[in-house]
């Protein structure tokens, strides 16, 4: 599959340093086929909305387009931000 990556995801992880960027950008790349991509798991079945853990620190958000062959990471975030916005991607 595609991974496209939102622009607010990409401005999140200028600020960050090289290694950690080359970090996170190693699990992106695990997404081209995000049913075995490890720490992934699924927020809305419906809506086909999945968390991936990075480490202990990150988590990605991401959405799979299956006919489209494509999956959008939404969002990057520390585990403890995630965990206080999961509930809002359950009524997407």
């Amino acid at each position: 599959m595609e991974v496209q990556i939102e622009k607010g995801v990409l401005k999140t992880l200028e600020k960050f340093p090289e290694k950690i960027r080359e970090h996170i950008f190693s699990h992106l790349c695990k997404l081209e086929d995000p049913y075995s991509a490890p720490g992934v798991e699924c927020l809305n079945a419906k809506f086909q909305v999945y968390r991936m853990h990075i480490g202990r620190t990150y988590t990605i958000i991401f959405k799979i387009h299956k006919e489209e062959k494509l999956v959008n990471v939404l969002d990057l975030m520390t585990i403890e931000q995630a965990h206080k916005r999961y509930g809002r991607y359950f009524s997407k």
